[in-house]
């Protein structure tokens, strides 16, 4: 209880120093707000930007996926001959992938692309078309509005099915159902079994909707487009994705399937593996940069601000000569002045830090009102700028704090 006393008390000395010295106070604060502001309002808009970037990767099936696509050398380059030869990626090697690893696969899609001429009685456009298979809906964070998906039965005969995206149904089908509408996709007569829901998504308020283009999707079964369209006897696709949900398996995954693809493929890399979560995770390594930057400036404010207190109380200290003089001459210890003086700089410390977080809200949400989107603030934000500037306030004030507890009582009485 002593000792609780004794910190009361030198709270209470502390908060009537400062509001005596309000002007000197201020002064000594406004490097720790700016520091706090600094970092806080930092840290919080590039949490911002990549919780913003979480929700749209979410949106668009999640980040536990693994993209197997044809080489750009063999799609588009010069092939050797012996890829040339290879059959390249096939519907049976999604098969053969997911066996590998059953228990940690949770999904697989495949897409084969087509581009073919889609009328209707409204409209007649060419258009993109996208075959596809298993679960590929799911994957792609699609869902059924009206209708249905295709079956199994649907996908293992090539029927001539199809369902669209909710932009196709309005400019092919205005002001009817398309549901049970027959549209022609090539010479390919196919009847609209299902109409996917509407996807939207805008990063910043006012923008146009960056989904707008999957909303115009026209998804036929695949072996549709292969052997129908295509006349492919092979189910060649051009992409094969899988879902593994712990993301602690996609690297022994990832390498397990690049192997049996290269045995399959006759020894040939016709073929590139893209993790998406890895993609993401390198892209946003670049917010990482933003913070350092931001809680650099921020220190840096903090050790300006630091070196000017330290000016501050030094010269603060030549006016309190005689206090801390009658103070040890009535029995207060050395001890006793360095803890006042301390207790007094955390004090002032504090109260500059709390400031500097108000502050950085307002900076945040300021610059984050003006990129127009949505603030997040994550907690350990808080914590780093409130207890950074403890750590400082700390270290800058023990100069002065020392320098007063070592004047001798004697020599402090007779100071003028």
């Amino acid at each position: 209880m002593r000792h609780e006393g004794a910190f009361r008390e030198r709270l209470s000395s502390a908060w009537v120093e400062i509001r005596e010295n309000l002007g000197r106070s201020v002064l000594q604060t406004l490097g720790v707000v700016l520091g706090v502001a600094s970092v806080l309002g930092g840290f919080s808009i590039t949490d911002s930007h990549r919780r913003r970037a979480d929700e749209l990767f979410m949106k668009i099936g999640g980040l536990d996926k693994l993209n197997v696509q044809t080489a750009a050398v063999a799609r588009d380059g010069a092939p050797t001959a012996l890829q040339t030869a290879n059959l390249g990626l096939r519907s049976d090697d999604a098969d053969e992938g997911e066996g590998l690893e059953s228990s940690k696969v949770h999904g697989v899609s495949v897409r084969k692309f087509a581009t073919a001429r889609v009328r209707s009685a409204w409209a007649d456009e060419e258009r993109r078309i996208t075959g596809i298979a298993r679960d590929f809906l799911a994957l792609e964070g699609y869902t059924v509005e009206r209708g249905r998906a295709f079956s199994a039965r649907d996908l293992d005969t090539a029927a001539p099915v199809a369902i669209v995206g909710s932009e196709v149904a309005e400019r092919f089908f205005p002001n009817v159902d398309p549901v049970g509408q027959t549209m022609r996709v090539g010479d390919v007569p196919v009847t609209v079994v299902g109409v996917l829901e509407e996807r939207v998504f805008r990063f910043r308020e006012g923008q146009r909707n960056i989904f707008r283009w999957r909303n115009r999707i026209v998804a036929l079964p695949a072996t549709l487009v292969q052997r129908r369209m295509q006349g492919d006897a092979y189910d060649r696709v051009d992409r094969v994705t899988f879902r593994v949900p712990d993301l602690a398996d996609m690297a022994t995954f990832s390498k397990a399937l690049e192997g049996m693809l290269v045995a399959n493929h006759r020894q040939q890399r016709d073929f590139r593996l893209d993790d998406v979560a890895a993609r993401i995770r390198r892209e946003q390594s670049q917010g990482a940069v933003y913070d350092m930057i931001f809680l650099l400036a921020g220190v840096l404010a903090l050790l300006g601000g630091g070196i000017v207190n330290v000016n501050i109380q030094l010269a603060s200290l030549k006016d309190r000569v005689r206090e801390v003089g009658v103070k040890m001459a009535i029995g207060a210890s050395g001890r006793e002045v360095f803890k006042t003086f301390l207790t007094e700089a955390l004090l002032l410390t504090g109260l500059g830090a709390v400031t500097g977080l108000v502050v950085g809200v307002a900076f945040a949400k300021a610059i984050t009102g003006f990129l127009k989107i949505p603030l997040f603030m994550a907690p350990p934000s808080f914590v780093w700028a409130f207890f950074l500037a403890l750590a400082f306030g700390f270290v800058f004030a023990l100069y002065p704090a020392w320098k007063a507890s070592r004047l001798s009582p004697m020599e402090a009485l007779r100071y003028e």
